[in-house]
């Protein structure tokens, strides 16, 4: 099982350019973060940003659901690239929208064999409400709880139209496997809708 007193392993999932990489680098220094960034331009400035940071390995795919190709929203800021058809604060509609771009997916389970990565201390989801599509790529990882902390990001606790990028979904997939939630932090509260941006930690319930 992961040990709770060192990060070593990090999956930094929708890494975009990096940011939480150089973040945790500075802070923890895990021995290796994996940062999966899949569309192509983003990546490249992902490993521009990584070069001077040896224990970031840049992989140019997201985790999924599925081993399969798929496309994403790209839109004029590159954080809100998603998979989803739309989410609560974006939609192809958006005058900021750019473009639909062809890219790779895997599964978590798949990946974790592949890198020969036995166990994982801290996985970090940000796919633009795609996030419960990664924790179901891992089912096989979490059952045998190879993954220690998780933290992911959402909009909303829940919606009516199960809508992507909600918490309840993703609380309910984690909680079957035997996780429960430990905090919540709050990036950004919408002042004229009922969204924000939430990240929200889980950890292995004790055994």
């Amino acid at each position: 099982h992961p040990s709770f007193t060192k990060l070593d392993v990090v999956f930094d999932v929708g890494a975009n350019v990096g940011q939480t990489a150089s973040k945790l680098v500075q802070r923890i220094s895990p021995k290796s973060i994996y940062s999966f960034e899949p569309v192509e331009s983003t990546f490249a400035e992902l490993q521009a940003n990584a070069k001077l940071l040896p224990s970031v390995h840049c992989l140019n795919y997201g985790l999924s659901d599925v081993n399969a190709n798929s496309s994403i929203h790209i839109y004029e800021s590159s954080v809100y690239a998603s998979t989803c058809d739309r989410t609560p604060v974006m939609s192809p509609e958006n005058e900021t929208f750019l473009r639909t771009e062809t890219i790779k997916l895997k599964t978590l389970d798949k990946v974790r064999t592949e890198l020969g990565v036995e166990k994982i201390d801290l996985l970090k989801i940000d796919t633009e409400g795609a996030d419960l599509r990664t924790i179901r790529g891992a089912r096989e990882s979490l059952q045998s709880k190879s993954i220690g902390f998780i933290v992911f990001e959402f909009y909303r606790p829940s919606d009516a139209t199960g809508s992507s990028g909600t918490l309840l979904p993703v609380d309910q997939a984690l909680v079957s496997h035997g996780y429960r939630l430990v905090s919540f932090y709050t990036d950004y509260v919408h002042s004229d809708r009922s969204t924000g941006i939430y990240n929200a930690l889980y950890m292995p319930e004790p055994e």
